[in-house]
């Protein structure tokens, strides 16, 4: 009970990174998991969230793991969708129910108590190295990780921020997709206007935003933007016959993960691939005009639009992020202006599943869960993972316990505790595996 009521300590501290307001919040979390881990230290930097760390390098000739999580989560709304409160961690069954549950501090935590039950026996040397910015701007990290790369050397870095395919069933994540994350601003007439007596003559930027979006992908899924689809590296053989043998039915997933009437996308790809190993352009909201009860019916001077693009292995961010740029200017309507300002860019990264850290870790997934370890793709990104390669020079191993239906950035996130338990138990096995 006292492990359980430690992991409800850490998610009853709404360390949302990216509402200023939680400042003090994230401060506080940083300073729980320095006092949760033996000899950890703050390293603090004005206007960042601290990032904590520890080294326990007393194993003379053994490898060395770097251990990376995150303390910070994503803001809860919308609340009214929650069935618990999202900051009073709730157990239902089987599973916790609070926000960061799993998305990272329930994964953060094994972590740190696989370290923590093991000091001063370690069979192996440890690194860790655990942030707060990982769901807003990653500032901290960004100006830290190549300024300390000597001291941050390690043979691999162990992150535990990804699922497993199905419950039981231990899997390692292979592959991330990158992002280029940013926002479409366009603005009109100086001010908004009354439409009855505007309408027909003025430019409405949201029409304009619409139009644009709309041209930035087609009703078949295929992405418009020029050049998108240049030099991508499509999974092997081998992979794709993986996930083939992988235990998955695409109505189920509709079902149970989706919910929508039906599945979209790019034709001639299965889910898997779309989901894993295909590029997408997303819009996560747009911004603009009068969205209050009642009516008003005015042409709004200016709108905006968050937007982004997953990106696989062989697509260049930056390329990408300058042709996506110059496909809202083509797209923009007369009347208005448009400017896009990008947020976030990274790249796809894939792991050698023949690595041998990677495969020692797929060891140590057998022997605790009793069933041979799987390979996935994610269809999500983990920036941090291309920076661990091009700073260390190192691979990332990713052992996730989360499950599909874990619900990350969405009301009522959980976590399963067997797997919370399974999770610090594999990691221990990883230590001894890797000291082998």
């Amino acid at each position: 009970m006292a492990l359980i009521e430690s992991l409800q300590d850490l998610l009853r501290i709404p360390s949302i990174s990216a509402l200023p307001e939680h400042k003090a919040d994230c401060l506080r979390a940083a300073a729980w998991i320095r006092d949760y881990l033996p000899n950890a230290r703050l390293v603090e930097k004005e206007n960042c969230n601290p990032i904590v760390r520890a080294d326990y390098c007393n194993a003379p000739g053994k490898p060395t793991l770097l251990l990376y999580g995150h303390y910070d989560v994503q803001p809860p709304d919308p609340i009214g969708e929650w069935r618990t409160p999202p900051f009073e961690p709730t157990i239902i069954g089987n599973d916790i129910f609070a926000r960061g549950a799993c998305d990272d501090k329930g994964q953060t935590l094994i972590l740190l108590e696989a370290v923590r039950s093991l000091h001063p026996n370690l069979p192996i040397n440890i690194k860790v190295l655990i942030e707060g910015e990982e769901e807003s701007n990653g500032a901290h990290i960004e100006e830290y990780l190549p300024a300390n790369a000597a001291e941050l050397s390690a043979d691999a870095v162990l992150i535990c921020d990804t699922e497993m395919f199905a419950k039981g069933l231990p899997t390692l994540c292979t592959g991330l997709r990158g992002i280029v994350y940013g926002e479409i601003y366009v603005e009109g007439p100086a001010q908004d206007l009354h439409s009855g007596v505007y309408g027909g003559a003025a430019p409405n930027p949201l029409q304009a935003i619409a139009q644009i979006l709309a041209s930035l992908k087609g009703n078949d899924g295929v992405v418009n933007i020029p050049h998108f689809y240049d030099g991508i590296q499509p999974p092997t053989l081998a992979e794709l016959a993986a996930w083939r043998s992988l235990p998955f039915d695409d109505e189920h997933y509709r079902k149970t993960e989706v919910g929508s009437p039906a599945l979209t996308g790019e034709a001639g790809y299965s889910v898997l691939e779309r989901t894993w190993a295909r590029p997408t352009f997303e819009v996560h909201g747009i911004v603009g005009g009068f969205t209050g009860a009642g009516a008003k019916t005015v042409i709004p001077a200016k709108a905006s639009a968050k937007i982004s693009t997953r990106l696989v292995p062989g697509q260049d961010p930056a390329a990408v992020a300058e042709n996506l740029r110059a496909a809202i200017a083509e797209a923009t309507p007369s009347g208005v202006t448009s400017r896009f300002e990008l947020m976030a860019a990274d790249e796809a990264s894939v792991v050698d599943t023949s690595h041998p850290l990677i495969e020692k870790a797929a060891k140590a997934l057998q022997q605790t869960f009793g069933t041979k370890t799987v390979y996935m793709r994610s269809g999500g990104s983990i920036p941090i993972v291309g920076r661990f390669r091009q700073h260390l020079g190192i691979p990332s191993v990713l052992m996730g316990f989360g499950l599909p239906d874990d619900n990350l950035h969405a009301p009522n996130e959980k976590f399963h505790l067997p797997n919370f338990y399974k999770g610090i138990e594999a990691v221990r096995n990883y230590f001894t595996v890797v000291a082998q």
